[in-house]
């Protein structure tokens, strides 16, 4: 199967209630073309990754708390023991990566009065009324346990397996679509690094990744160890520089725009070895630092879909490999799933919508798909830029401005319809002018100003306040 029979798509099932779930389902909406759709979400409440959850206490007071009686412990291991269930890479300091006019739905701004790089709390309100008019749709506490193609190869709809938190029983239900928006920075992505489980097996208690991290009170008057280079890894590597012994000791293979150089720190390139029994990290340069007391992984997070594990080819556990699928949406093989929000360096909420319209227009078949060879095509041709690893879903900018224009314009060459809202076009995403792509390309400057603030960074609320003008072109200041 690669085209959609028109009316053939009538009840959608969409898993996860975050951001992308949430734009899913109002674009679909929008076309007042579907009989039916509901959102599974596991947790009680909307917001996926934006939903803050605490760490129990032996957690918070031990780097790693209780390893179930695990006697050899791995890595994967250590980092993920005595995790809540729902746990999210969420912690308490965590403060937006883009300014808030940027990072928002096209239809719904911020609170008037919010800080340029908005805090957690104010993000995941956000969501919540973002979500107020699709409420009713979502079933909360319901985790999906999986989803099945039926009619093998020429798949004519779904059966997704649910259960709910207050039921014993799981149950079956029938879609003829189904939306994958389940994120995926929950599943720890480790470092290859010559000792890391020897280094485990005799000290559990020293080593974080970044999906466990919550506030830097672990860290206070260690000797720390960050191992990463992205976003995160510079946040979270400034909280502790303040807190920890120095130096700070850093590796980072490509530093993230987002770094900035603290004081007392010392940066090395690629960690290639620890060495347990010296407490000793070893660096390419040839390197050496000992007496090291805690490490930190900021290594990201690995693709995770255990509830498609029937589906053929598989993708239930694709760790950093290309996804089968076509523009990072569909899957090649069955078009009626799909994918939102699987490339990364992106500007999230944004590119979900511009995903989003097209699902919505493919499925109610204003649009159409090429030939699965030719989607086959689009996807080999990408490895061979980039690669069949983690690179293939980077859309470092401006790759993911130009990824949001091209969705932008297939969306507008949709079929019009009076049916549509918003105009016989329909619901259209944010389109991308010149200064908004120059508040992209600036965003990362824009951080690091904005946190050289200290605590009075609160009260900045524009990016004017810290210097930055646009002169018309998108040129720097």
């Amino acid at each position: 199967m690669t085209q959609i029979t028109p009316g053939a798509i009538k009840r959608i099932a969409i898993i996860g209630a975050g951001p992308s779930g949430l734009a899913a389902a109002k674009y679909l909406l929008a076309e007042n073309a579907f009989s039916e759709i509901i959102i599974y979400e596991q947790r009680n409440s909307v917001g996926g990754t934006w939903n803050y959850t605490p760490l129990p206490p032996k957690r918070q007071s031990s780097v790693n708390g209780d390893l179930n009686g695990s006697s050899e412990p791995n890595a994967l291991d250590v980092v993920t023991a005595n995790l809540p269930k729902l746990n999210t890479p969420m912690y308490e300091g965590l403060e937006s990566n883009l300014p808030h006019m940027l990072m928002q739905f096209s239809d719904t701004p911020f609170p008037e009065r919010t800080q340029l790089f908005a805090r957690r709390d104010t993000v995941q309100q956000y969501l919540q009324d973002y979500a107020s008019d699709i409420i009713s749709m979502i079933r909360f506490g319901h985790e999906v346990h999986e989803v099945r193609p039926t009619g093998g190869d020429e798949c004519h709809g779904w059966e997704i397996t649910t259960k709910a938190t207050a039921e014993r029983e799981s149950k079956v239900e029938r879609f003829d679509a189904v939306v994958a928006a389940n994120g995926h920075c929950d599943w720890p992505l480790l470092p290859k690094v010559e000792g890391l489980d020897a280094w485990c097996k005799q000290f559990p208690d020293s080593l974080y990744h970044s999906v466990s991290f919550k506030n830097p009170k672990a860290f206070e008057k260690k000797r720390v160890l960050l191992v990463g280079g992205g976003p995160s890894g510079a946040d979270i590597g400034r909280q502790i520089a303040r807190v920890c012994e120095h130096p700070f000791l850093s590796a980072q293979p490509k530093k993230s725009p987002y770094h900035t150089d603290e004081p007392d720190t010392r940066d090395y390139s690629t960690l290639v070895a620890l060495m347990p029994d010296e407490r000793a990290a070893k660096f390419a340069d040839g390197s050496v630092e000992r007496n090291i007391d805690a490490i930190i992984l900021c290594t990201g997070y690995a693709y995770s879909f255990p509830f498609l594990a029937p589906v053929d080819p598989t993708i239930k556990d694709e760790g950093i490999r290309a996804l089968p699928l076509y523009q990072y949406i569909f899957h090649i093989q069955h078009p009626t799933l799909a994918f939102i929000e699987t490339p990364e360096m992106i500007v999230p909420f944004p590119l979900a919508e511009c995903q989003a319209a097209v699902i919505a227009r493919v499925w109610s078949s204003r649009l159409t798909l090429p030939n699965r060879h030719k989607m086959q095509d689009w996807r080999e041709s990408v490895v061979r830029e980039r690669g069949a690893a983690r690179e293939f879903h980077a859309l470092k900018p401006p790759l993911d401005l130009e990824y949001m224009k091209e969705m932008y314009d297939w969306s507008s060459k949709a079929t019009e319809t009076a049916a549509c809202e918003g105009g016989a076009g329909g619901k259209m995403p944010k389109w991308w002018d010149a200064r908004a792509c120059w508040v992209r390309m600036m965003a990362a400057e824009m951080k690091k100003a904005f946190n050289a603030r200290g605590e009075a960074r609160s009260n900045v609320l524009t990016y004017e306040e810290l210097g930055f003008r646009f002169d018309g072109e998108g040129n720097e200041p």
